[in-house]
Order: structure tokens, then C-alpha cells, then sequence
């Protein structure tokens, strides 16, 4: 029941993607394109985020702010059982000092950052610690890397990689898996997977639409990791 609760979702979300991706065909000025799926990207950017597990979906709401120097990100994730009640799971707020790095480098564009996160869980509770956050991307490849480490033994690692394949880039494939890693609980999420992400271009604002199943190495369990993401 589950595998084809599972299965119907992707199809949906994959098919959902395609319709709203009808209309926006047109090639973008490279150098007017915004990136939608640059965690980097300047201005405010707002994330929907699920991760559906066998017997649960883990929901995550994240905005960023980010100019030429710093990158601000607070995010609040919560979990609903498909039998029961949604409940709150963990809240953060991260601040990263960016630095632009290979500026004479016409093929690539490296940003890093290194900055300080706070945040509350319901099971570890509060604490603060560091993180660092990286981009480096060209005209079809990009890599992403998001690392956070905190005073209650947590670590969060994301690294990404995206391929754009068509013309436009609007479409790309992509595998950007979060590891967690709880040294109190020995609870652990070791994820792998790729999938398709899609850009939606208007006329105020930028959407970006994914989905990426994978599969947990350590709970040995497949997840949908899908998500939409507006750009302002």
C-alpha cells in the first residue's frame, strides 16, 4: 500500500512538472538567467520541501536571503505519520559570510561561505554550532555542498550535483541527498539517489520543481525527496 501510495506521488509530481514546464521553452540570456536551483541565488527564495518515507512524510519549510556578501536561511521541519497527527520536529537559523573565489575564471563561478546556525529539536533540544556552504557551477554542470555541525552532536552534510541537459537549461538531472547524523540518538540518514529537476519561468517570479527518489543505506527504506522553490 504503501510502495503504491509512493509510486502514485512520483508519477504525479513527475507529470505536474511537465505540464507547467510546457510553456517555458524560450532561451535565456545566460547572462540574465537566474540559476533556480543555486541555493546561492540572489534575493529571497522560499522552499516547500517533502520526503516521503514508507510509513511517514517529513515536511520542511525553508527561506533564504542572500546578497554578494552573506546568505541567511531559517527552516522549520515537521513530520506527519499517514495515520496520524502532524508534529513538530526541529526549527534552525543560519547566517553564512560568502566569498566569491576564481573571479578571473570565465568558465566557473565558486562561491563559499562560512557562518554560524542555531536551532531547537524535540528530541536533541537547543544548540549552535557551524556550518559551511559552497557552490561552483558553470554553463551545464553544478555542485553544491551544505555542511552544518552542532553542539548537541548533529551533523547535517548535502552534496549535490546537477547536470543541465537541454538548450534552454531549463531542465537538468540532479542528485542532492541530506545526511544526517545524530551521535546522541545513533539515529542516521544515509540517502542516495538522483532525479529531475525543471525550471518555471514568469513574468515576477522563478519556480523550481524536483523530485529525486532515493535510498537510505542505513534504515534500508526508499524516499520520494521532491520539493518546489519559488525565486522573487
Amino acid at each position: 500500500m504503501n510502495k503504491l501510495f509512493l509510486f502514485t506521488l512520483l508519477s504525479f509530481i513527475i507529470n505536474t512538472t511537465i505540464v507547467m514546464g510546457q510553456d517555458s521553452t524560450a532561451v535565456q540570456n545566460p547572462e540574465e538567467e537566474i540559476d533556480a536551483s543555486n541555493p546561492l541565488s540572489k534575493g529571497l527564495n522560499a522552499y516547500q520541501i517533502g520526503r516521503f518515507k514508507p510509513n511517514q512524510v517529513e515536511l520542511q519549510n525553508i527561506v533564504n536571503y542572500t546578497t554578494n556578501k552573506w546568505f541567511i536561511r531559517g527552516a522549520i521541519d515537521y513530520t506527519k505519520p499517514y495515520d496520524g497527527q502532524v508534529y513538530y520536529g526541529s526549527s534552525n537559523f543560519m547566517v553564512s559570510r560568502l566569498f566569491e573565489f576564481a573571479k578571473n575564471n570565465e568558465k566557473w563561478k565558486v562561491q563559499t561561505g562560512f557562518g554560524l546556525v542555531v536551532s531547537n529539536s524535540k528530541v536533541n533540544g537547543s544548540a549552535i554550532g557551524v556550518n559551511f556552504v559552497g557552490v561552483q557551477t558553470n554553463e551545464k554542470w553544478k555542485f553544491v555542498e551544505l555542511l552544518t555541525y552542532q553542539s548537541n552532536g548533529t551533523i547535517e552534510a548535502q552534496y549535490g550535483a546537477y547536470y543541465k541537459f537541454t538548450k534552454n537549461g531549463n531542465w537538468e538531472i540532479r542528485t542532492h541527498p541530506r545526511m544526517l547524523f545524530n551521535t546522541q540518538t545513533g539515529v542516521h540518514e544515509i540517502p542516495v539517489g538522483v532525479g529531475l529537476g525543471h525550471t518555471v519561468r514568469a513574468n515576477s517570479f522563478m519556480t523550481y520543481i524536483y523530485c529525486e527518489p532515493e535510498y537510505d543505506l542505513y534504515n534500508n527504506e526508499y524516499i520520494i525527496y521532491s520539493g518546489v522553490k519559488f525565486i522573487f
